[in-house]
């Protein structure tokens, strides 16, 4: 991928799988998480595509590469350039394209490294058990120095220019690295645009719980509306919000003070407290959802409850299931819906689910 920031300054990045298969090696992996060797404490060599500056002489600036090393593991990078594609192909090594060498974690600064063309051989070693996984290969282009700001004398003499250059070009790629970061802010800020790891570094920020229950979709609108989440936090109308999001479907909150009312001190009392609330500090959270009974779901659902609740309170979550039973969570239009009555047939298409026929024989039933 070419990019260009500005008017001069541009760079090649390799930081997605299907680039990184651009280029071809051996004994190599390339994977969602970047270049790595096969197998752990194995060698590898990778040579990257070629990247074309579109300008013959091109000055090349700086290389940068991302990734994890492990102990006992690393990698070397050697570079070429040339003016010219008359090569036997990306694997060739000639001495006269070599133009450069780097041992380990690389950002440096490509002095000297000329050519409209370049390219990269990534060697990996191991000398235990680790396995080096590289993430992110950028390339910088065209040469820009701060000596070029400097008055002309500095450059008059090429030994003391060179090592003022080198020593400029420290605090030059902290102050770039820096300015690019910023530049980025807003855009790390906006929940839409932002990459998965920033949009969880948001979620921190904004107080939000749970982030591996949610998926892209969930989190970013919890982003979006954290203010005013967070103001009906330990409400209803929260608790419901926070339920939809999570399940697909609006559940029926129901609490003690909704059902006191119909207490008699009897059997519909007795009834109402095993099927809602059975003490004051107790809510019922019953909801239609679909392919719901799954224990793991409904444990996340526990954990979204206990994020929305008061502290103080106790939840019991009922998931309706689409019969009728006497005595039990029915409700017609939302679980159960009367229609039109049909006499059983042995015409296989009707069914009696949860039905038994039984006779009595001498006291005993089959």
């Amino acid at each position: 991928m070419k990019k260009t920031i500005g008017r001069q300054r541009k760079y090649f990045i390799i930081n997605t799988e299907e680039d990184f298969r651009r280029g071809c090696g051996a004994g190599i992996r390339i994977g969602k998480n970047g270049l790595m060797p096969c197998r752990e404490g194995t060698a590898g060599v990778y040579y990257t595509r070629i990247f074309d500056s579109g300008e013959f002489g091109t000055e090349w600036h700086r290389l940068t590469l991302f990734g994890e090393l492990e102990y006992g593991t690393g990698w070397t990078v050697t570079v070429y350039a040339a003016d010219s594609l008359g090569l036997k192909g990306k694997e060739e090594t000639a001495e006269e394209f070599r133009q450069a060498f780097f041992d380990g974690h690389c950002d440096s600064l490509l002095f000297g490294v000329r050519g409209r063309y370049l390219w990269l051989k990534i060697e990996f070693y191991a000398k235990g058990t680790g396995m080096p996984c590289i993430s992110r290969i950028r390339i910088d282009y065209p040469k820009h120095t701060w000596l070029s700001y400097l008055p002309e004398i500095y450059e008059e003499d090429p030994k003391s220019a060179s090592f003022l250059e080198r020593y400029l070009g420290i605090f030059q790629s902290l102050y770039e690295d820096m300015t690019e970061w910023i530049e980025k802010i807003p855009g790390m800020l906006e929940p839409s645009v932002s990459e998965e790891h920033m949009l969880c570094e948001l979620a921190d920020w904004l107080g939000i719980e749970g982030k591996e229950l949610w998926d892209r979709r969930q989190l970013l609108y919890l982003v979006r509306h954290a203010r005013t989440m967070n103001a009906r936090r330990g409400t209803v109308a929260g608790l419901r919000e926070l339920v939809r999001l999570y399940t697909g479907s609006t559940p029926y909150i129901v609490e003690y003070h909704q059902i006191r009312r119909y207490f008699d001190g009897d059997k519909r009392e007795r009834l109402l407290r095993a099927l809602y609330v059975a003490h004051c500090r107790e809510f019922a959270v019953i909801l239609n959802w679909e392919n719901g009974g799954d224990g793991r779901r409904i444990m996340g659902l526990k954990q979204v409850i206990d994020m929305a609740k008061p502290a103080h309170m106790e939840s019991r979550i009922v998931v309706l299931e689409p019969y009728v039973f006497l005595d039990q969570h029915s409700y017609i239009g939302i679980n159960s819906i009367l229609g039109q009555y049909r006499p059983l047939q042995l015409d296989g298409l009707c069914t009696v689910p949860f039905s038994v026929i039984a006779s009595e024989k001498g006291g005993q039933t089959t």
